[in-house]
């Protein structure tokens, strides 16, 4: 009964200690959740293994340290905190009557030297777990053979033999364990530490051989499974060699004694206060002078767990300093910490309101400085200005490889998604212009790119790419040449890293202070982008015009290069706000502003790009400035610049139509979202059995469920209805409180559908127009483009899904292509799933080629590229 007490007595001290050990438990919890559950934080893990050497190694063995001594810290401040309040610890044997009652340790409280130290290292064995599940991730092809994928666990069996290792050796040595263990229990330590180092040291070592056979184990794993450990056996042995200098003094100890301990540990506490949050002050002066330079050399990795650690910092520094005035009576004698700690929190948040209402935060950056305009809003041209710009170069370009015939007119709706979509757009618009290389690339026929987010990024990454290759006369992009560089080179840097340091060590400061001239993080991420792009991203984006707008007497003609329609949203109106190398007239943007005349000024393509691309809380929302509100991520009003599209198409060809030109409308979107459904999401067209009708995907009839068919009774179409997924019906509960959220989340993705639709169903009515026999056309009566629109998605009524087939491409007839990212593979292969954010690493972005023979986008692209007139261009050419 006494020893069941006993248990039950160590077991609610331990369950206390937990409790006054909160901050740093939270903290983890948050790290655990961004490192393991979202996408983009387990890709960082990836990027140790291939392109982070050298100096960014280093640093994680640091990064690692400061994480897991301010965790260890904070838990032990917490737990002294506890002690002197009376919360933990047993009562000194000596307390008088009436006199307070301060706990002291006795020296065998073991839930009070471990369980910091264990959260602590959990900084390196949460490291260790993201690396294995990234390695665990990696294509099989790295690995070779596919028993090997079972060593990636090795990385957090490490960080457990390390730490068995350093507790046994503690529990050997330690002067607090020896007065309080039982021979037992050193004996069962010893064994202990002769087996955790043999494994350690034999399991790091078969790591080292093993990583020699290159073809079959991940490149970089090892080294960063090396570091990671060693950073933790550093760690735990610094821990205890600290803890065995001073052991706790018991409850027999005398009063002098005591003050003399309690002198040490506030001077060991301050030491460590102050020395941990001067770390992070000294790292955060190298952010302030170069966020873009310190995130470009750690990377993301490091710098988030360097600001793991310094948040813990400047929570104790704070808690440091009011205790230092409530002990020397700085506010008064009756000031207490509690008090003085809420004045504080009070203080800082009117400091943050005042600060905020004087000046403003996240302004858009305007063309200045080292960026010189090249022309004003007003200088560009209007929509049919520049289709007649362009017809004259398309068809001139059209004739020499075709001969007479329609002209094709490309436009690319590209939707968001980050890095991941940027880089599916350069990759995608790379190979089509590849395919077209004999014919002088795609550009004469590329008329616009309307993108959002991601995509924006990477039609800017596209077209600052064709400039540069231009500029230096290079017939084909060549990957890692800077002066012909093919647009995926532009966007392999890690561009998550600047932000995230800026966020933390920049912009939360900022709100507090004046405006001294440092920037935000969106300008951090803006500057990553022009310093991947070697500077092309930080000139003016008026400068990537399709023409000169002020040409030179001297300058030679240039070819076309594709209007861009970069779309955000503005977030006092809920409007479009678009980017455009044309002017955004409300008569053909309907109800859309324009970025470019609001600002009153040109813009580095960098920021146009980053407009449209302004992520939640990774970037911030943009201000317009002179009261003109602010601009935000483009995803909010619809992700994928299909209504942009649209609009320009439908202008572009109504002027040309106008002046007689002969033209044909090709559209390209390109999704970078995997979870589109084929019923409902994956807008393609379809052909009729009768091989003149165009359908859209999204307008076909789905199969009944068995029990409606029974009910047909024959009747196998049925009503044409949409359905819905049962699997996005919430609990009736918890529909109280996701609702809003969900509700704005799918209007958004539905209003993106909806576009696409429509953008597909116009090119729908032309193919129609396109396959009218003469008698057709002759009873034909004039239509708006609307009722066309209406008149293609209608003909779903009488057609059944199984009577479709994919429409078959002919040089004459328009086209639309839908270019996707899926989940779904040949085979058991499963396409690469990139992750939604600001980072890719090399394995990552290695698999995207891929993509361009998977999810049917082969089948897309080359009809696409027969309704282009590739097919008969390189037909004439064997001829």
């Amino acid at each position: 009964m006494r020893d069941r007490a006993q248990a039950l007595s160590q077991a609610r001290d331990f369950l206390q200690a937990l409790g006054v050990m909160w901050r740093p438990i939270a903290l983890l919890g948050a790290a655990g959740y961004l490192l393991f559950f979202n996408d983009q934080g387990r890709e960082l893990g990836v990027s140790l293994m291939g392109e982070r050497y050298g100096w960014p190694l280093v640093f994680l063995f640091f990064a690692l340290m400061y994480w897991a001594a301010n965790t260890w810290h904070t838990a032990r401040l917490g737990i002294a905190a506890a002690l002197e309040s009376g919360a933990l610890g047993v009562p000194p044997a000596q307390a008088t009557p009436g006199s307070p009652t301060r706990r002291v340790v006795s020296g065998g409280e073991r839930w009070l030297y471990w369980p910091p130290r264990l959260l602590g290292v959990f900084a390196h064995l949460f490291a260790a777990i993201n690396l294995t599940l990234a390695a665990w991730n990696v294509p099989d092809a790295a690995w070779g053979e596919p028993a090997l994928r079972w060593l990636s666990l090795s990385a957090p069996l490490a960080i457990l033999l390390a730490t068995a290792f350093v507790w046994a050796e503690d529990v050997k040595r330690s002067p607090r364990s020896r007065s309080s263990a039982a021979p037992d229990k050193v004996k069962f330590a010893s064994w202990v530490a002769r087996v955790s180092i043999v494994g350690e040291v034999a399991l790091l070592g078969a790591l080292a051989i093993l990583s020699l056979l290159r073809d079959h184990f991940p490149q970089g794993f090892v080294p960063a499974t090396i570091v990671i450990s060693m950073s933790a056996i550093a760690f735990l042995a610094l821990i205890s060699w600290l803890r065995s200098r001073r052991p706790p003094l018991g409850g027999q100890a005398t009063a002098a004694a005591r003050e003399a301990d309690d002198r040490r540990q506030r001077s060991e506490i301050a030491a460590f206060t102050l020395g941990l949050f001067g770390l992070a002050v000294l790292f955060a002066i190298f952010v302030w002078i170069s966020p873009t330079g310190v995130g470009h050399r750690l990377g993301s990795l490091v710098v988030a767990y360097f600001a793991f650690g310094a948040i813990l910092s400047l929570v104790n520094f704070v808690e440091f300093a009011i205790d230092r005035a409530v002990q020397r009576e700085v506010f008064g004698q009756n000031a207490s910490r509690r008090v003085l700690g809420a004045y504080v929190l009070a203080f800082v948040v009117i400091l943050g309101l005042a600060n905020a209402w004087l000046r403003p935060f996240h302004r858009v950056r305007a063309c200045e400085g080292d960026c010189t305009p090249v022309a004003l809003p007003n200088d560009r041209p209007k929509v049919a200005d520049a289709a007649e710009a362009w017809y004259a170069k398309a068809q001139s370009a059209y004739d020499k490889a075709h001969g007479v015939g329609p002209v094709p007119m490309l436009v690319v709706a590209t939707a968001g998604g980050g890095i991941r979509a940027a880089y599916w757009t350069a990759t995608v618009l790379e190979q089509l212009d590849a395919k077209f290389a004999a014919q002088g690339g795609i550009r004469p026929y590329l008329f616009a790119i309307s993108g959002v987010s991601g995509g924006s990024v990477g039609a800017a990454a596209f077209s600052a790419a064709l400039t540069k290759r231009e500029e230096n006369h290079c017939s084909a992009p060549i990957a890692g040449d800077p002066a012909c560089p093919p647009a995926t080179d532009y966007l392999k840097a890690d561009f998550l890293a600047p932000p995230l340091a800026s966020l933390v060590f920049v912009d939360a400061l900022s709100s507090f202070l004046p405006d001294l001239g440092q920037g935000d993080r969106g300008a951090a991420l803006e500057a990553s982008f022009e310093q991947a792009s070697g500077g092309m991203l930080a000139r003016p984006f008026l400068s990537f015009s399709p023409y000169a707008l002020r040409p030179a007497a001297n300058e030679p003609e240039r070819s076309w290069r594709p209007i861009l329609l970069l779309n955000a949203t503005h977030e006092e109106s809920g409007n479009r706000i678009i980017t455009g190398h044309v002017l955004i007239e409300r008569n053909v943007f309907i109800d859309s502003l324009d970025a470019l005349n609001e600002l009153g000024a040109d813009v580095r393509i960098s920021t146009a790009a980053h407009n449209s691309a302004r992520f939640t809380y990774v970037s911030p929302a943009g201000d317009l400035g002179h009261g003109k509100g602010s601009v935000i991520d483009g995803g909010y009003f619809e992700n994928y610049g299909a209504l942009s599209a649209l609009e320009i198409a439908r202008a572009a060809r109504e002027e040309l139509e106008k002046r007689k030109h002969d033209v044909k409308l090709a559209i390209l979107m390109i999704s970078s979202d995997p979870g589109l459904e084929a019923s409902h999401t994956l807008v393609r067209i379809n052909e009729v059995k009768d091989g003149r009708k165009c359908l859209v995907s999204v307008a076909e009839r789905e199969p009944p469920p068995a029990a409606a068919a029974r009910r047909q009774k024959g009747d196998a179409a049925g009503p044409n209805y949409f359905s819905v997924d049962p699997g996005e019906v919430w609990n009736a509960l918890l529909n109280e409180f996701v609702a809003p959220f969900q509700g704005l989340e799918k209007v958004r993705e539905a209003h993106g559908n909806r576009a696409a639709a429509e953008l597909a169903a116009e090119v729908c009515a032309e193919f129609a127009d396109a396959t009218k026999t003469a008698a057709e056309r002759a009873q034909d009566v004039t239509l708006s483009p609307q009722t066309r629109v209406a008149a293609t998605l209608d003909v779903s009524k009488d057609v059944n899904v199984n009577e479709t087939k994919p429409v078959e491409a002919k040089p004459e007839n328009p086209y639309f292509a839908h270019m996707e990212m899926c989940e779904r593979g040949t085979g058991d292969a499963k396409p690469v799933q990139p992750p939604l954010g600001w980072v890719l690493s090399q394995a990552t972005r290695d698999d995207f080629p891929a993509l361009l023979n998977t999810c049917d986008n082969d089948v897309e692209l080359g009809q696409l590229e027969k309704t282009l007139g590739l097919a008969s261009a390189q037909q004439s050419a064997r001829q």
